[in-house]
């Protein structure tokens, strides 16, 4: 038997539980509401800083307060990886209204900015069972500009129903074709 070693109530207050699944695709108003630099490799050829930020949505309303989580690839040592990644970061400060990075990460908080929100890939890697290592989630696909002129209404796209792998309703059988010749039967 271990022993626990410290109290704790479970009560209504600490025992509420978050959604973590993915948002559905659409239009967002979300601001940063916490960031942090990861650095690796200072001092070496292989540097690396990373911009990874939490980001909340303010809507639409049913969405408000669920969390987004994004990076940064600020400086890398493949070229490719940091241009890809300042692009996405100039978007975002695009998007804020500020023309230049700050010298402080903490200054992009609570900010509202309007993007897309979208589902992105399974990871390549596979699991034994074939699974992916690490399954889609949401990630900002498009950024919307205030420069631009009027932002979207935050929506969301129709949620269709997966798909349960059961076979289609049958339908009424369809009319007898007529006996016309086929184009491709000369």
């Amino acid at each position: 038997m271990a022993r626990i070693g410290v109290k704790v109530e479970a009560n209504e207050e600490n025992t509420q539980q978050t959604d973590y699944s993915n948002l559905p695709n659409g239009d967002y108003q979300l601001e940063v509401s916490a960031s942090t630099i990861k650095e690796k490799g200072e001092g070496t050829g292989d540097r690396s800083i990373n911009l990874n930020v939490t980001i909340d949505v303010l809507a639409p309303e049913q969405f408000k307060g669920r969390k987004l989580f994004s990076n940064y690839n600020l400086q890398h040592p493949n070229a490719q990886v940091q241009e890809i990644g300042q692009r996405q970061f100039a978007c975002l400060l695009r998007a804020m209204g500020m023309n230049e990075a700050p010298e402080d990460s903490d200054d992009l908080h609570f900010i509202s900015f309007f993007a897309k929100v979208g589902m992105g890939k399974d990871s390549k890697a596979k699991n034994a069972d074939g699974t992916p290592q690490y399954p889609a989630r949401n990630e900002l696909k498009k950024y919307f500009y205030p420069d631009e002129g009027a932002m979207p209404e935050p929506k969301v796209e129709a949620v269709t129903p997966a798909n349960d792998n059961k076979p289609a309703a049958k339908h009424a059988a369809a009319p007898a074709a007529t006996a016309a010749k086929k184009p491709w039967g000369k």
